[in-house]
């Protein structure tokens, strides 16, 4: 296969992919849903394979969708067999998979690396119950690892979408594997090869494939090869993306004689010893599943093909056949679970589907891939700087911002560092260790802009979360370091360090890609663990141990979300210490959840508005309590507004939403300056800090764009919303400067001005109290008043307030803007 073919395929995955439609249950009507779940095993090695049965419905039924309940972090992969009698009964419980059904079995679906569900075409459907050979469905789950102690039992599994009306065509899965292969240590290209003739009572139609290797896998590719030698692409995958079933990319007929042909291609440099083709994670596999449809009827009397029966054919594969396809980050990301939210969610009309559609020329079902897989960490190419007195200082993705109690603010950045699929292996240890960030990562600015320190210069390798104490201690997280650190008031070297460098864990000493740090006053502080550990640790102020709570379960209920005390990705903490609450913003379950100091769950906030999706908190002491929050990009394709919120934590009601003029795009972190009246945000993509202005007069948040820069001779700022670089000295107020002289030129004109003024701030007043009194708003810092669900509107500002100023200013080069919108960028745009 040429290059130019093989970019075509992965360019066809990727635009189906992205093009992110939210897919129907299935084209043919659901009558009922079925939960094949694990039942609170318990898995205590390394390397379990778990087996579990469910009784299929008396009546004869037709599988047209399947739902993962699952995430790669817990379940390396998951296989349904169908059985007339499983090695089990449902009511025996879970098994060790050595055995699986008594008698014949057949693959139904097969799930791992967060794949999405999937949705097959219509008129299509796997027939279970009733007179089929399908009584029973096996849930085969293998556990690469031990379930940490902190969540001892697990109920993954997948869930089944099931109609009793009769489908025209039969789903099936036809596998190609191979069984032995020694893989020498350091070899960048070993293939394993298979092939075999097809034997059946009819065609088979495929539809979809699905790439099925470990750590070492490159790429798989499936070939027809009809009875006139010609070889047609089934499909070729990368089995380190998420391993669903994609589709194929043009159409083909299986003819009983034909023959079917793969190819698994692996690169084991680095690897100092033999790998073999086997069980567990530290060996390899080769699968390639064929998904397809056939006549009702058509016999198929050994669905697999095993090893290389017909060596002849490999010989003659399309050149390109063990050529990897092109890198995708966003794939590779979503493989290793980093900002998706595909497992687990319960609301089919939010959740992310892959769908397998009937083409709308009346053709035979083809399949359409329906899934975004937008991640928190994709970001831009190009970086731009900030600059201060002509030094520049290039700023790469945010992962925090904070601010101190005298205005300071304080930017975690990742330098020329992107978070993307190849940063961390399946074990979630960072892969360039030898690389540190050679930019300076802590960047600390005074309330006006100005920069005031930056550090940090080779020794951050993923930084992520940043709070600054009482004290001004400076608290930072690492993910690929794996580690929490304290950096004491302008010392560029931690005083405290937690965590293993490099070695992710679960245990006490151990972090797994921590996010955030919240301290109280008393020095104690708590760790949110993170991505892989889903739980809060709570420590001495010199870093003991108190205690740690939290869990990943997925069970969700009566109100649509998982238990209280259960995260999946605790992404953000918020102390409010005059409330004795701890605040979680529980990333993919978009809520807030509040506990007190000891763990105990207190409450959770989940409006709609958040959306799925809940990035950062901040806690704003001030009137009685408000939090402030920004949620993310959906991943599910709902229509939810990526913007800021302002929360009563007293009554956990949403008081305003608020935004910037052209919408906050990948919000990551948000942090609060009480005494400025100001709040600030970092985005990832693009790479920005945003300043938003409390107004306590006008009850709301308010951004300013910069306005038209003031033709020559023009002394006065414009009122246009165009943003421009308009710049002015603060040190001064603005005046226009005129040249009468003489005191009795001055005096009438003062006297004719300040009648002329009067009747005007009259209006004003009357028409600021009528407003005031029909919209009553909540605003952080001034007087509380009720305020509905309402997006902010920069239309509802009437008096004009002094704006900000770039960080690519000069020190006396600061800007007036007497517009009613408030809002700064700190210029921080990614560098290529």
């Amino acid at each position: 296969m040429s290059a130019v073919t093989s970019t075509m395929l992965v360019i066809l995955a990727v635009v189906t992919l992205a093009s992110a439609q939210v897919a129907p249950l299935s084209n043919s009507k659901v009558d009922s849903m079925m939960d094949l779940r694990m039942k609170n095993v318990s898995v205590n090695k390394d390397d379990q394979y778990i087996c579990t049965s469910y009784r299929m419905p008396v009546n004869e039924s037709y599988i047209v969708q399947f739902k993962p309940l699952a995430n790669a972090n817990t379940a390396h992969h998951i296989l349904l067999f169908g059985c007339s009698e499983p090695y089990n009964t449902e009511e025996e419980g879970a098994w060790s998979c050595r055995m699986i059904c008594r008698g014949e079995e057949q693959i139904l679906f097969a799930w791992a690396r967060n794949a999405p569900e999937l949705v097959l075409p219509k008129d299509v459907g796997f027939k279970v119950g009733g007179t089929s050979k399908v009584k029973y469905i096996v849930v085969q789950i293998h556990y690469a690892k031990a379930l940490p102690s902190f969540r001892p039992t697990d109920q993954s599994g997948i869930r089944l979408y099931m109609t009793q009306k009769r489908q025209r065509y039969e789903a099936g899965i036809f596998l190609l594997l191979a069984y032995s292969l020694t893989i020498p240590p350091n070899t960048p290209k070993t293939s394993a090869d298979i092939s075999c003739s097809f034997t059946a009572s009819g065609n088979i139609y495929p539809f979809g494939f699905r790439a099925h290797a470990h750590s070492l896998g490159r790429v798989i590719s499936g070939y027809h090869v009809n009875q006139s030698n010609s070889y047609h692409m089934i499909g070729k995958g990368n089995p380190q993306w998420p391993q669903s079933f994609y589709p194929v990319s043009e159409k083909v007929v299986v003819k009983p004689g034909d023959k079917l042909v793969g190819r698994c291609t692996y690169n084991s440099t680095g690897r100092q010893r033999n790998t073999l083709i086997g069980p567990t994670a530290a060996d390899e596999m080769c699968n390639f599943y064929i998904m397809y449809y056939k006549e009702v009827g058509t016999q198929i009397p050994f669905p697999q093909c095993v090893g290389n029966n017909v060596p002849s054919l490999i010989a003659n594969l399309p050149p390109g056949s063990d050529e990897p396809l092109p890198y995708n980050a966003t794939l590779e990301a979503a493989a290793h679970g980093h900002g998706s939210h595909m497992q687990g969610h319960e609301d089919p009309d939010t959740a992310t589907t892959n769908t397998v559609n009937k083409p709308t020329d009346g053709s035979k079902p083809g399949l359409q891939h329906y899934v975004n897989f937008q991640s928190d960490f994709m970001s831009d190419k190009t970086q731009s700087s900030s600059s201060v007195n002509g030094l520049d200082y290039p700023i790469g993705q945010v992962g925090g911002v904070a601010t101190d109690n005298k205005g300071g603010v304080y930017v975690f950045h990742r330098g020329n560092r992107v978070w993307d699929g190849r940063s961390f292996n399946f074990d979630n240890v960072f892969q360039q260790q030898n690389s540190p960030i050679e930019q300076e990562t802590i960047i600390t600015y005074d309330k006006d802009s100005n920069i005031l320190r930056k550090f940090g210069k080779n020794i951050f390798y993923m930084p992520h979360g940043i709070a600054v104490d009482q004290n001004y201690n400076i608290w930072v997280t690492d993910v690929g370091l794996h580690q929490v650190m304290r950096f004491p008031p302008g010392s560029d070297q931690p005083n405290l360090t937690l965590g293993v460098k490099f070695q992710p864990g679960n245990d006490n000493t151990h972090f797994c890609k921590p996010t955030d740090v919240a301290v109280l006053s008393t020095g104690e502080f708590f760790v949110a663990d993170g991505y892989c550990n889903s739980r809060i640790m709570k420590f001495s102020s010199d870093g003991t141990l108190i205690k740690s709570f939290g869990n990943g379960l997925m069970t969700r209920q009566a109100d649509g979300f998982p238990p209280e005390s259960s995260f999946d990705v605790p992404h953000s903490l918020a102390v409010a210490e005059d409330k004795g609450l701890l605040c979680v913003a529980d990333r993919e379950n978009g809520r807030i959840q509040c506990f007190d100091f000891n763990g105990n769950f207190q409450k959770q906030i989940h409006p709609t508005e958040f959306g799925p999706r809940l990035f950062a908190i901040e806690y704003c002491p001030l009137h009685d309590g408000l939090l402030f929050a920004v949620n993310g990009p959906p991943l599910d394709n709902s229509q939810t507004t990526v913007q800021g919120f302002i929360i009563d934590i007293n009554s956990g009601t949403l008081s305003e939403s608020w935004n910037t003029q052209d919408g906050l795009k990948n919000p990551h972190d948000v942090a609060v300056d009480a005494q400025n009246l100001r709040v600030y945000v970092g985005e990832l993509k693009p790479s920005k800090v945003w300043r938003f202005d409390m107004m306590g007069d006008s009850g709301s948040i308010v951004t300013n764009e910069p306005k038209s820069t003031p033709a020559p001779g023009n002394t006065g700022t414009t009122s246009t919303n165009k943003p421009t670089s308009s710049t002015t000295d603060l040190s001064e107020p603005v005046v226009a400067k005129g040249t009468l002289q003489e005191e009795d030129t001055v005096l009438p004109a003062v006297i004719i001005g300040v009648l002329l003024v009067i009747p005007v701030v009259i209006i004003v007043i009357v028409v600021i109290v009528v407003r005031v009194y029909k919209n009553g708003k909540h605003d952080c810092c001034g007087r509380h008043r009720s305020y509905s669900r309402k997006k902010f509107n920069l239309g509802d500002l009437l008096s004009p307030h002094r704006g900000f100023d770039r960080l690519s200013t000069d020190e006396s080069d600061h800007e007036i803007d007497l517009s009613d919108s408030d809002q700064e960028e700190y210029s921080i745009a990614q560098k290529a």
